[in-house]
């Protein structure tokens, strides 16, 4: 081999090429081989890398295949596109860790997007890698579109590596694309961690759709069914897909209200009547809900025994109104007691109170006694109706008003910005630190958001600067400039890489996340005042309301516009964007209104007499909206009726700020006058919510929660001891096992 030559054959054989023929061949193989690559690395075109590729792969000679490698990494020094991309396939395809270690080692650039991902998603750490990929949809095409084994089982195991779990079993049903997959993957769909995985079935599902898969079409038609998804009903009205199911379209017909071919379709109503029997319960209420407002009720009538039987968990305020009238009219006085220990108890008490007025009583004497008892409590509690609960106040060290506010997303910091200038740092898990000034005189915070992993925050300042600030040691770490009016919101996205900005200059700004640059800008047609910004659950879209009364929604990526929500009155001062499909509004005028993101479609719309909101925020889990306004009073709203359902006029002070912890059980509302308030919401959710069993697990908790209310609210007091019977004595329930109870009560019937 080479390495053994002498070298002074090697000089005879330089100055007398001649002598080439009566040498050796294994002299003569290296030499010409070598040659060629000196040769090639000398070309130039691409076809030269590509050449010296296949040397690194096949070529038999480990010192060949190692100056192949060599050479490649020269050329890509010197900027070929074609030797960057040839090294990225080998570190890839291949799994050439030499490669891999040179595109690291000269930080290399692929010109190609997905390979460069998929090689970070090989090599590289997961924070990397989510730079190039956050959507998962490079990997995943990588896996789904090769045919190579070895590729795949490297995703796989770099999947592992990264905690990708429910990525794998994406993957891997995708791959076999059958019925009962797709089935296990649309139950799981609102369940998956992150947005991402949620894109890549959406992404994979339309890619497969359209190459005719009809699996894959019934499958785009269910998550829309089950789950009102707007990106998939826009997927759905792009190709025209339908349920191949006649029940199934019907629903489908009914739920995108479009009612032409709906009623063509269900000339008697009855495949509504069957559709709403199968299906779950949160699509009942959807179908319940839309039916209400659209007064198209008339197949309520038409489900077993000409009624619709609906669980208790469906029922709305209008309903529970509806249903005691009619068992009161009937006088159905023991139905009406099975039902008050099983509703809502804010509903419970309301029975219990009507069956006390009118002198009935139960037989037998352990259950007069229990409803003697539980009625006397009920009158308790009907005097002093379920109220939030204050536990906490925040304030700055030093006297000031607040201008921002601003908590994290686990509720573990809380920082606020104050007109002197100042950012202050609350450490929520041990509150009894005193706050810490962040960074220095910047000039006035306007508005402050938290990244998703709390490791920066970020604030937009009154010179139309936005400032991100490095939680760790509260340093400023960039200023992000473009704005030219008043920043009024930030938006963080899902996955925490990207940035959006919306103000007084008309325009929403997307920033790479947290160092920039500006990405892209999105001006408004009217160039308006923007006030409120928010971001749908799957990250995809904004929506934005501002001085043209108009809600707008974006898709962000390439900045279009691709819905408009007119007549929602005058300047638009607040929004809210819950994690479903719904959006609030408050507009100068002086009205509320819902609507649903998807359809636009208005939900009801109130008259705010008396006050002037200015901050909105959904519950996450109950039909439950927040709100603050310039008097400092906080209000509950039901977000089906538009009725507020608990008032709080105690702080006195305008709110420039409200939130609500994931779990709901908590919620901030800050103030001008520099208080920071933190709100007990449980004893309002347990009064509002259906009574959860076994009934004896909630009872030590409800025990504890008593006996530290000897210094709580009337209102607190009254709820808890109610709430403390109530279950004691449903715990006898826990250990029956009965059929469930239907009750015709008027126009639909409720199952117990």
């Amino acid at each position: 081999m080479m390495g053994t030559l002498p070298w002074e054959r090697l000089q005879r054989l330089l100055t007398h090429p001649s002598i080439w023929l009566d040498s050796p061949p294994d002299l003569i193989e290296p030499l010409i081989l070598r040659g060629a690559v000196a040769v090639l690395e000398e070309a130039d075109s691409p076809e030269a890398d590509g050449a010296l590729g296949a040397a690194v792969r096949y070529c038999p000679l480990e010192e060949v295949r190692t100056a192949a490698l060599q050479a490649l990494a020269r050329r890509a020094q010197q900027g070929r596109d074609s030797s960057c991309i040839t090294l990225f396939e080998l570190a890839v395809n291949a799994a050439n860790t030499e490669a891999a270690a040179i595109i690291l080692k000269y930080n290399l650039a692929c010109p190609f997007p997905g390979l460069q991902a998929v090689f970070s998603f090989l090599y590289q750490d997961p924070e990397v890698y989510g730079q190039y990929d956050p959507s998962g949809l490079h990997v995943t095409g990588a896996y789904l579109e090769t045919q190579d084994a070895d590729l795949r089982e490297r995703l796989i195991e770099a999947a592992r590596r990264q905690g990708w779990e429910e990525w794998i079993d994406i993957v891997h049903t995708l791959e076999s694309l059958t019925e009962e997959g797709l089935d296990i993957l649309i139950n799981r769909y609102t369940r998956f961690t992150h947005s991402r995985e949620r894109q890549i079935i959406l992404y994979y599902l339309d890619k497969l759709a359209q190459a005719g898969s009809e699996i894959a079409q019934e499958a785009l038609c269910a998550l829309f069914l089950r789950y009102e998804d707007g990106q998939v009903l826009q997927i759905l009205r792009q190709r025209g897909y339908l349920p191949r199911d006649v029940v199934q379209r019907a629903l489908f017909f009914f739920l995108t209200q479009q009612w032409e071919r709906y009623e063509a379709l269900d000339l008697d109503q009855r495949l509504l009547a069957m559709a709403y029997e199968q299906a779950s319960p949160l699509v009942r209420r959807r179908l319940l809900h839309l039916s209400r407002y659209t007064g198209r009720v008339g197949w309520l009538s038409i489900v077993q025994r000409g009624h619709v039987v609906r669980g208790i968990r469906d029922l709305s305020d209008a309903d529970w109104q509806t249903l005691m009238a009619h068992l009161a009219a009937a006088e159905r006085w023991v139905e009406m007691w099975k039902i008050a220990q099983v509703a809502p108890p804010y509903w419970g008490v309301q029975i219990l109170h009507l069956l006390k007025e009118k002198g009935w009583q139960p037989d037998g004497d352990e259950e007069r006694e229990a409803f003697s008892m539980l009625s006397g409590l009920a009158e308790n509690c009907r005097l002093n109706p379920p109220q939030v609960q204050r536990t906490a106040v925040f304030r700055p060290p030093v006297a000031t008003e607040l201008m921002s506010f601003a908590v994290n997303r686990e509720g573990t910091w809380m920082a606020a910005g104050t007109t002197d200038a100042t950012l202050w740092i609350w450490d929520l898990v041990d509150s009894r630190l005193p706050p810490r000034r962040l960074g220095g005189m910047l000039g006035q915070p306007r508005v402050l958001a938290f990244s998703p992993e709390s490791d920066y925050l970020i604030g937009g300042f009154n010179d139309h600067a936005i400032r991100v600030f490095r939680m760790s040691d509260g340093a400023l770490v960039k200023t992000l400039n473009g704005h030219r009016g008043l920043i009024r919101a930030l938006v963080m996205h899902p996955g925490g890489r990207v940035l959006f900005s919306a103000g007084f200059d008309g325009t929403i700004r997307v920033w790479r996340f947290p160092f920039g640059p500006q990405l892209r800008l999105i001006p408004t047609p009217d160039g308006e005042e923007l006030f409120g910004l928010g971001i749908s659950e799957d990250g995809e879209r904004l929506i934005s309301a501002g001085s043209a009364g108009v809600i707008r929604v974006w898709r962000w990526m390439d900045g279009a516009l691709i819905a408009e929500l007119p007549d929602q009155g005058e300047t638009l001062l607040a929004l809210a964007v819950s994690s479903g499909q719904l959006g609030a509004s408050y507009s100068r005028d002086g009205w509320l209104r819902a609507w649903n993101i998807v359809n636009g479609r208005r939900l009801w719309e109130v008259a705010c007499e008396g006050m002037r909101l200015s901050h909105l925020c959904f519950h996450p889990e109950e039909q439950l909206l927040f709100s603050t306004d310039l008097e400092g009073a906080i209000s509950a709203w039901n977000i089906f009726s538009g009725k507020v359902i608990s008032r709080l006029t105690d702080p006195a002070s305008a709110g420039v700020g409200v939130w609500i912890h994931p779990q709901g059980h908590r919620l901030f509302s800050a103030h001008a006058s520099g208080d920071i308030n933190l709100w007990d919401l449980e004893t309002l959710l347990l009064a509002r919510s259906v009574p959860r069993f076994p009934a004896a697990l909630q009872i030590p908790y409800l025990e504890q929660r008593w006996q530290k209310a000897a210094t709580e609210s009337p209102s607190l007091k009254a709820w808890l001891r109610y709430l403390l019977e109530l279950y004691r004595w449903l715990a006898r329930f826990d250990v029956e096992v009965t059929e469930p109870v239907v009750l015709e009560v008027g126009e639909f019937d409720i199952q117990l």
